[in-house]
């Protein structure tokens, strides 16, 4: 009897050590960081002159609502975002039905596979360090073009052209992680499925819309998230390719609060930025899902 409770107090000191250590890291790298996000978001603290933070109350959010420069960046953010999810988004679907199908089983779909998700494993920085070098005034698509007699465009000197210039960076390197998220999803829909809607003489249409769709609202809403959350905070692309210019045209919310942190000192409004992006965040997946289960019920009726 005494065997057994030594043995049950034992494996009870293990589960706590190897709780506890994970525990005690999640606290260090998340819960303190993000605690003094939100005090220093309620201070004025800039690095330049000031010891210590200075608790303001809600000044820092009341500067927010007036400042230029943030609607700028934030009218930035949306539209590069929304544009570049929007394309990876058909892009990565249209990969994953194509992909899919009979005629690439084998050796043949494995390669394809496998060269579709190399951008995703090359780090943001090298690819805009690429895309600025291939954008540039004497880069390979201008040169392209007046190898055909064509003019010359200022990929990344006109506001349309940067903003367009970023997107498809982007496009080119998160396409292919949809592409995994819907292919894995159209995997796992039973094939019986498709061959009873042959069987009743259901077109490719009618089989996307009524089985394959459905069965992809779960991978397509997984998909939509993470993208969702990873766009509105894009960085390392905007930051080598155009730096936020020309004239402020790309200037995203994350490059703003690097600026306003690291360039102009001022911590406590930098961090009263990154509040004001974190709530956007989570705007944006309440939209998101609240449209989801909307859709599941449209489907159901």
């Amino acid at each position: 009897m005494v065997s057994n409770r030594t043995w049950l107090a034992s494996q009870s000191y293990d589960k706590i050590i190897f709780l506890g250590a994970p525990l005690a890291i999640l606290l260090v790298l998340i819960f303190y960081p993000t605690y003094h996000l939100w005090r220093l978001a309620f201070s004025n603290f800039d690095i330049t002159y000031m010891a210590k933070p200075v608790f303001v109350g809600v000044d820092n959010f009341t500067q927010v609502v007036v400042d230029p420069y943030f609607w700028a960046a934030f009218k930035n953010t949306l539209i590069i975002s929304g544009a570049a999810v929007t394309i990876e988004f058909f892009v990565g679907l249209g990969m994953a039905l194509f992909l899919n199908g009979k005629i690439f089983w084998g050796m043949l779909g494995r390669l394809l596979k496998a060269i579709l998700v190399v951008p995703i494993m090359i780090p943001p920085v090298v690819i805009g360090l690429n895309f600025k070098l291939i954008f540039d005034n004497f880069g390979p698509i201008n040169g392209f073009l007046r190898m055909l007699g064509l003019q010359s465009v200022q990929w990344l000197g006109t506001s349309l052209t940067a903003r367009i210039s970023i997107v498809i960076a982007d496009v080119w390197q998160w396409s292919p992680f949809l592409f995994i998220i819907f292919l894995a999803g159209l995997q796992t829909i039973p094939q019986d499925f498709y061959d009873a809607a042959k069987v009743d003489g259901a077109g490719s249409w009618k089989i996307f819309r009524h089985i394959t769709w459905p069965m992809l609202i779960p991978s397509a809403v997984t998909a939509l998230l993470l993208r969702v959350i990873d766009a509105l905070k894009i960085f390392d692309v905007v930051y080598m390719v155009t730096a936020g210019g020309p004239s402020f045209a790309t200037e995203v919310l994350s490059l703003n609060i690097y600026r306003t942190a690291f360039r102009f000192g001022s911590l406590g409004y930098a961090s009263s930025l990154a509040v004001v992006l974190f709530l956007v965040l989570m705007l944006f997946v309440a939209i998101i899902i609240r449209i989801t289960r909307l859709s599941e019920r449209m489907e159901w009726k």
